[in-house]
């Protein structure tokens, strides 16, 4: 009896089987596919990044090594020098003020400023040279504003105290020179990574970006119900019902290209290239980004688009989170408000070519113009109304002093300006300090004055700066000129202010106005008392209020924000009975 076989030999295999051996062979670098040692030995050599984890778990070690991640390096600069130059003024009228045997009453408080002022210098200086770091560039504004505070208080109290106006004023100035070197610091970061002749920066961090993404997909998986647990009876599939909805819209309207982003994979692969170009802190990376950005996020702005005229009637609550969560992540990518940056700490000698092939627009131009007046401003006041002055002119130089205060409040939100036209939201807001230059020269021989109280004593700072009052309001009218550019360009026509942009205006003059309010006790405790600080600062309310009337033809009373707290489920059952 012939023996018969029972295990497969080569002839009985099939084709198919032959093709896969010498497959895995080839690709493995095996002998024998049917022996699982060698298999695992080549699947460890075909993929090392995997073999490299096993290694590490069979030490003991985490499986995902450590990503050592390196912050762009920064250098000291040009601006090295003034820098050092600048804090050790600080520190030494700090010294002089704290240590006076004058002001002993007030020597806790002034050792309270200084704490505050070096915390604030400290802080501005460590984030304004990661300009690139859209949190770090917020963080230096944040820190240049309260230097411009506590400059703007020390002119104040020193104004009142008498035989101690030049010292504060001193230590404003001081500060002054720390905040404008921020900027200029936070320009050279940028200026150094060649970012410069582009106009794109990230709004958010790349670290942030992968948070942005796990969101989408995560509000994407909520959506389609691959994360939910089962529906009950009493759970409505508001999910599901959009998903549908929107499928079927978007094929019988033939948009495949954006329905294919409701695919996981596609939308995750989408925005991991995004996040992969938007990581490089490198010059080309930053250029090939700007040249790719834009393009490449036209497909996310169709879906919400689209997706958003689509989830109407009625709108599913998961589609508007996944929509938001993309809109979310694709704000990032919306360029960056710090070009300007750049054309502050760069010579303008230079701007044309190096830092763009067009030149500076004209907003920052404006922002120029803005910068040299200010710098004539500060310098006739600091030296010529830098007098233990009494009485009237005590209020008119505070009221100067707040105009140089504005001006650096007008910088800051040019800077962080980004429209070519110049009358976006923040340019707008920079009009409103424009506004009240141009009623402090209107009104300079009438401080004070209401047209409903006719009889009412006014100040005329025209006498009280008598001397500096020609220089002065030369420069003040160009400092309104160039502030209030957006309505009132040297060449052809401008629109009128919308009510959108008197609202912007108004709500800017108002916070003004609710800060001076403030400073009362602060005052009262700092000063003498020799000059009554409730003429000052009524003063300085007259001054907005006049501006109010002027922009919006009257006095709306500035009124406190108050939070509002979303009514409960009880609280809308009770309106609706």
């Amino acid at each position: 009896m012939p023996h018969i076989a029972t295990e497969p030999t080569g002839r009985d295999r099939s084709p198919t089987a032959v093709q896969l051996d010498n497959l895995i062979r080839r690709s493995l670098r095996i002998s024998n596919p049917a022996n699982p040692a060698e298999v695992a030995q080549g699947l460890r050599r075909y993929y090392p990044q995997d073999d490299m984890a096993l290694e590490r778990e069979a030490q003991g070690l985490p499986v995902i090594p450590e990503v050592r991640h390196v912050r762009p390096a920064t250098t000291p600069g040009p601006s090295g020098v003034e820098l050092e130059q600048a804090q050790a003024d600080v520190e030494r009228d700090l010294q002089f003020l704290t240590t006076s045997a004058q002001l002993k009453d007030v020597e806790a408080e002034l050792l309270g400023w200084a704490q505050a002022i070096r915390s604030h210098v400290s802080d501005g200086l460590a984030n304004a040279g990661q300009g690139l770091d859209p949190y770090a560039r917020d963080r230096t504004f944040a820190a240049r504003r309260a230097l411009g505070d506590y400059a703007r208080m020390a002119r104040l109290v020193g104004a009142l105290t008498p035989g101690f106006s030049l010292p504060y004023r001193r230590l404003a100035q001081s500060l002054d020179q720390v905040a404008a070197l921020q900027l200029v610091l936070a320009g050279e970061s940028l200026a150094q990574l060649g970012a410069g002749g582009g106009r794109f920066l990230l709004a958010a961090p790349a670290s942030e970006l992968v948070a942005r993404r796990d969101a989408a997909l995560a509000a994407l998986r909520n959506l389609i119900g691959s994360s939910q647990v089962s529906l009950d009876q009493s759970t409505w599939p508001w999910g599901l019902r959009g998903y549908r909805e929107l499928m079927s819209r978007l094929g019988q309207s033939g948009m495949s290209d954006v329905r294919a982003l409701f695919e996981e994979n596609t939308l995750a692969r989408m925005m991991d290239e995004l996040i992969d170009r938007a990581a490089s802190t490198r010059s080309q990376g930053l250029r090939a980004l700007a040249a790719t950005g834009q393009m490449a996020t036209q497909r996310l702005e169709r879906l919400v688009q689209v997706a958003a005229r689509i989830n109407v009637t009625p709108s599913s609550p998961p589609v508007a989170g996944f929509l938001e969560a993309v809109q979310l992540f694709l704000d990032a990518f919306q360029g960056g408000a710090a070009i300007r940056l750049v054309a502050i700490a760069r010579p303008p000698i230079v701007s044309y070519g190096l830092y763009g092939l067009g030149g500076p627009d004209v907003p920052t131009q404006r922002l120029n113009a803005i910068i040299t007046a200010r710098g004539e401003l500060a310098q006739a006041l600091d030296c010529w109304l830098a007098c233990d002055c009494c009485g009237d002119q005590v209020i008119c130089l505070a009221l100067l002093d707040k105009l140089l205060y504005d001006t650096d409040r007008a910088i800051d939100l040019y800077a962080l300006g980004s429209s070519t036209l110049g009358r976006s939201e923040p340019e707008v807001r920079a009009a409103a300090f424009g506004h009240l230059i141009r009623t402090m020269i209107g009104n300079v021989a009438q401080v004070g004055a209401r047209p409903d109280i006719p009889r009412l004593p006014t100040i005329d700072c025209q006498q009280s700066c008598l001397i500096a009052w020609p220089a002065l309001s030369a420069i003040l009218e160009r400092l309104a000129a160039a502030m209030l550019g957006p309505f009132f360009p040297p060449v052809g026509t401008a629109p009128p202010a919308t009510a959108e942009e008197i609202g912007w205006i108004r709500e800017e003059l108002c916070l003004q106005r609710q800060l001076d309010q403030r400073f009362g006790d602060l005052l009262a405790t700092l000063t003498p008392g020799c000059t009554e600080t409730s003429r000052v600062l009524g003063a300085l309310g007259w001054l907005v209020d006049r501006t109010l009337i002027d922009v919006e033809g009257a006095l709306a009373a500035c009124m406190p924000a108050r939070v509002r707290i979303p009514p409960t489920l009880e609280d809308s059952l009770d309106t609706t009975i």
